[in-house]
């Protein structure tokens, strides 16, 4: 009995012991421990961003018990709900411009929002390589220091698994036209993912403004990004093209066969978006210790993947990473849309407003 029992208690101590390396797994270096101490002194986090975007207030509430299990710090968040990314960039400039304490430290968004603020001083870089070397890698690190990648979008065809079968049959742009599909699908009234292929090394202006033209004939109106769950509840069935492409991932959808992603081959994309700390935000430490826990492996699994659908396919243990080399696979090509692919794209977000008159009376 007696070695049958200290065999138990030996494995007993053994999973709390793996469970404290876990739960410790972060190095705390001299430049973190500093950011750790300051962000102590600071008390709070300011976080806001679309009800939908990392998870909301379930997101912030886990983040914030996150952080203090990666690095032993209590920092309460205060979530607030706000605007789209564009939106609330604007709105946060408008703070800076004014002098005032931006109304959150941190700001989660993609290439599109980000670079024209980055060009007018919005954002402070951060050394993330010298706080995480063990978890940032390189490429995460992203313009000047100002951002890091957090997760990844594959933007394709959200539809209704039961109601739109005709989906699995959509592999190319052109088989969207078919007549037979009139009226079958919606799509946003900025044409989230069209922007890309205007570039001169995707599509191009010409041959995309022929292809938005017979597409505007065919949708049965506009949704924005986020509309889900009404594609859920078969309000449509089928949104071209969605801006994540990886709802079906989360928590709410997962292993459930309600709602799935198409990636149309001539049109795949894959989308990084970022995590950067506002040049004028009240607790900058805290905001980075915040940043520092969305990309550890509890970050992106409990929060990124559970509640967004997606992580950052940079990363060893990335779904994504997964989803990305599928893709790779089957011979499909990505446009890979980082800061500086944005950059050097000048102009296709003002050409893409212009395209999105055409659809703008559906």
């Amino acid at each position: 009995m007696a070695p049958k029992f200290l065999v138990l208690a030996a494995a007993a101590v053994a999973l709390l012991v793996t469970h404290e390396v876990r739960a410790q797994s972060v190095e705390i270096n001299p430049a973190l421990a500093k950011v750790i101490e300051a962000a102590k002194k600071e008390g709070k986090i300011l976080l806001r961003n679309a009800p939908t975007v990392m998870g909301g207030a379930d997101g912030a509430r886990i983040a914030q018990a996150g952080i203090k299990k990666e690095f032993g710090v209590e920092i309460p968040i205060e979530w607030s709900p706000a605007a789209a990314f564009g939106p609330l960039g604007a709105q946060l400039l408008q703070e800076y411009q004014a002098g005032s304490p931006a109304s959150t430290d941190v700001y989660y968004a993609t290439p599109p929002q980000i670079v024209p603020l980055l060009d007018k001083g919005l954002f402070q870089p951060v050394d993330w390589a010298a706080l995480q070397p063990q978890r940032v890698k390189p490429e995460m690190v992203e313009g000047d220091k100002h951002a890091l990648r957090v997760s990844v979008a594959l933007p394709g065809i959200l539809y209704n698994v039961k109601n739109a079968g005709w989906v699995k049959n959509v592999h190319t742009s052109a088989d969207l036209l078919k007549p037979e599909l009139k009226g079958k699908y919606v799509t946003t009234p900025f044409l989230g993912g069209f922007d890309v292929l205007l570039a001169n090394d995707a599509w191009g202006v010409d041959k995309t403004r022929d292809f938005v033209t017979k597409f505007a004939q065919q949708i049965a109106g506009l949704l924005p990004c986020g509309a889900q769950d009404r594609i859920a509840a078969g309000e449509f069935q089928a949104l071209v093209l969605d801006c994540a492409g990886t709802w079906q991932n989360t928590l709410k959808f997962r292993g459930k066969g309600v709602i799935d992603n198409q990636i149309v081959n001539d049109m795949a994309q894959r989308r990084y978006a970022y995590l950067t700390i506002l040049k004028n935000a009240p607790h900058p430490n805290a905001a980075t210790l915040f940043t520092l826990y969305m990309i550890s492996h509890d970050g992106q699994e409990n929060v990124m993947w559970d509640y967004f659908g997606q992580d950052v396919d940079t990363l060893p243990d990335s779904h994504m990473r997964q989803a990305v080399e599928k893709l790779k696979a089957e011979g499909i090509k990505t446009i890979d849309v980082t800061m500086d692919w944005w950059r050097s794209h000048e102009g296709i977000d003002k050409q893409n407003q212009a395209l999105a008159k055409l659809v703008a009376h559906h």
